[in-house]
């Protein structure tokens, strides 16, 4: 399983500079943070990547590769690449493709072993009355005799929280309840859903603050949105 690291999209991409830093100097860069992102690389497909397959240009992201793997690429002769991210052409005649960040790795992973990312939907059950958190994998909290109180289960979003360092987050309608408090979770989505073909970014923590705060909204209707993601918006 990959060392859960708490990041941000401003942190990632100092992190890429850095790596590729590293790598003009030889750095060994086996003992690096492993930090696992998750993207939309098809209107319909995720795929994951870390701080050597990404990096942000002008607020977008972009996923390159040495490999042909679609039609719509572009080169480095495309970009105005300054400073430490003009070190990719060491890797030579790259192919890059615009794509949509869809999440980073929490270091956790649902009942059926699924990893669970930032902007997954999870139907969760979490209690505060634990001896021992979750530390994160398929491990849940509980009590040094090993059980728990029924606690309560409810459908959430998964993200960060403020400036918050020591865990990820279910955010609920008055608070946030770490995720080291979960005794059971499921995936049952994620908020990626209506996207903008144009700009399909998606700002995850007002999705998971509409779910938590579902006033005028068909939960239904959400919750089946939410089911089906990721997906663009039908064309008007």
């Amino acid at each position: 399983m990959k060392t859960k690291v708490m990041c941000s999209a401003e942190d990632f991409q100092e992190r890429v500079e850095q790596f590729l830093d590293d790598i003009l100097l030889g750095v060994d860069i086996e003992t690096y943070d492993d930090v696992e992102v998750r993207f939309l690389w098809a209107p319909r497909k995720f795929r994951t990547g870390g701080l050597a397959d990404l990096f942000v240009y002008r607020g977008q992201w972009y996923y390159w590769t040495n490999n042909k793997q679609g039609k719509d690429y572009k080169t480095l002769s495309d970009f105005e690449l300054t400073g430490r991210l003009s070190y990719l052409e060491i890797f030579g005649d790259i192919k890059i493709y615009p794509v949509a960040f869809a999440g980073f790795y929490t270091g956790y992973i649902d009942d059926r072993g699924l990893k669970i990312y930032t902007g997954d939907v999870v139907k969760a059950t979490m209690t505060t009355n634990v001896e021992i958190p979750s530390t994160g994998g398929r491990s849940r909290a509980k009590t040094f005799s090993g059980k728990v109180d029924d606690g309560f289960t409810t459908i959430v979003g998964v993200n960060s929280f403020a400036d918050r360092q020591d865990d990820y987050y279910y955010i609920l309608d008055n608070c946030p309840i770490a995720m080291k408090y979960t005794t059971k979770v499921r995936i049952i989505g994620n908020v990626f859903y209506d996207l903008d073909r144009d700009n399909p970014t998606v700002n995850i923590a007002e999705r998971c603050a509409t779910l938590a705060y579902p006033y005028g909204i068909n939960v239904r209707e959400l919750h089946l949105k939410m089911a089906h993601a990721p997906y663009y918006r039908a064309k008007s």
